[in-house]
């Protein structure tokens, strides 16, 4: 049995109806392995319903970049569970993991014990990043916040990304109920970094910021970053602010990760005011070296091919933009959702625009079959396939697409497949 396998036994949230995570008795499970999450060093705790991975990724390449030992939680995977905890873009090894599961295995299921694959994986890094001594880590939240196993931490900044609508049957049906879940990660005294909100969402945060006496940076009153160009090499931006006036490129294609450097230089910005060493050179190369995958992703250039985990409204506006601004028009759209994913903005924004659209059924417990979006589809598009598997719909479009057209695929990360991690488009 490898680590995959040993975590594929548990609960998985990720895959499975359910939000029942107990932070007390998660708490004393991690006593049971001295208290690890209460030794790291220098974490920086996000939440939020967009950007969070974009915003994870950049810290960590731009603080390892200058000189620093960065650990990085992420979720879901792409490729392998092994990427979700990483030191300096390096994922822990199978060796590594396996033994970590090994350790903690006769103490998971029991009653007042972890029980869930998230739970398990979250103790594991925490473990990981204190063995090996990390100046810093990064820590993204799974679901929500308030009770997301992540929230055991004390920060020395925390982060709330854009907040919109998803995982409401889990969260809330409004944005106030989503953002009050999102501003349980925010702790006394220790400061918040926010991207501008809706304004009802907005409120809830500020509110609570008030409460726990926290000095609230809006990050745009540190730096402006604005789009200059958005083409398949990245995204050209003007930087003013804290660290001077300077243009680069950013590797991820989309105006909307303009927002994502703005939060992510406010949180360094502030990290230099207490002490690290930030220059804007180092920033200038952990920037261009920032890799995340599936996010407007060139997974295949012949035919070209772009993989975008959009799944929910903001999401989906985002790539609708990356859409527009690279002037693609002539496209083939593969999509696939999950049960309780609002795909509304797609439906209406993007399929109607699609030369043709191939419905599929991602590898994931909670997908939804093709025949029930059909009738939605043809709705927006006339041209509508059930391809059924991603198999079939990549094998068709490499025997129908012509050299101009471009095959978009989105609507789930389980849509992603095995072929495409070694692809750098």
């Amino acid at each position: 049995m490898n680590a995959a396998q040993f975590l594929d036994r548990l609960i998985d949230h990720e895959k499975t109806a359910g939000y029942d995570y107990d932070l007390e008795a998660f708490r004393r499970f991690l006593d049971l392995f001295g208290k690890p999450h209460q030794s790291l060093r220098n974490v920086i705790h996000i939440a939020g319903t967009k950007g969070k991975g974009s915003i994870a990724a950049l810290l960590h390449s731009c603080l390892g970049a200058c000189g620093y030992r960065v650990g990085l939680f992420t979720s879901p995977h792409l490729c392998s569970v092994h990427e979700r905890i990483r030191i300096n873009n390096r994922s822990i090894t199978e060796p590594e993991l396996y033994a970590y599961l090994q350790k903690i295995a006769p103490f998971i299921g029991e009653k007042q014990r972890a029980r869930t694959y998230f739970e398990v994986l979250t103790t594991v890094a925490f473990l990981y990043f204190l063995k090996a001594r990390t100046d810093l880590v990064i820590l993204e939240t799974g679901l929500g916040g308030r009770i997301d196993c992540t929230n055991v931490v004390t920060p020395i900044i925390t982060v709330i990304t854009r907040i919109g609508y998803d995982h409401q049957h889990l969260l809330g049906s409004t944005l106030p109920a989503i953002a009050q879940e999102k501003a349980g990660i925010i702790k006394s005294r220790v400061p918040l970094v926010l991207t501008r909100q809706r304004p009802s969402a907005a409120r809830v945060l500020e509110r609570a910021a008030r409460a726990r006496n926290v000095r609230v940076i809006y990050s745009d009153t540190v730096h402006s970053v604005r789009p200059i160009e958005v083409t398949a090499r990245g995204t050209r931006v003007k930087v003013k602010g804290a660290f001077g006036d300077f243009s680069l490129r950013m590797p991820m294609i989309g105006r909307h990760h303009a927002e994502n450097l703005s939060l992510a230089l406010a949180v360094l910005s502030e990290l230099r005011a207490t002490g690290f060493t930030i220059t804007r050179q180092a920033l200038r190369q952990g920037i261009a070296q920032t890799c995340l995958r599936g996010r407007f992703d060139i997974v295949s250039t012949k035919p070209r091919i772009i993989f975008d985990c959009a799944h929910n409204l903001d999401s989906y506006a985002a790539l609708d933009a990356t859409i527009k601004d690279m002037h693609i028009n002539n496209f083939t759209l593969v999509f696939g959702t999950s049960d309780q994913k609002d795909f509304r903005y797609c439906e209406r924004h993007i399929m109607p625009r699609a030369r043709e659209i191939l419905l599929v059924q991602a590898d994931h417990p909670r997908a939804v079959a093709p025949a029930r979006l059909a009738a939605r589809a043809r709705r927006q598009n006339r041209n509508v396939i059930i391809a059924g598997t991603m198999k079939n719909a990549l094998e068709y479009v490499r025997a129908h697409s012509s050299r101009d057209r471009t095959v978009i695929i989105t609507g789930s990360f389980y849509l992603w497949q095995p072929q495409w991690c070694e692809a750098h488009g």
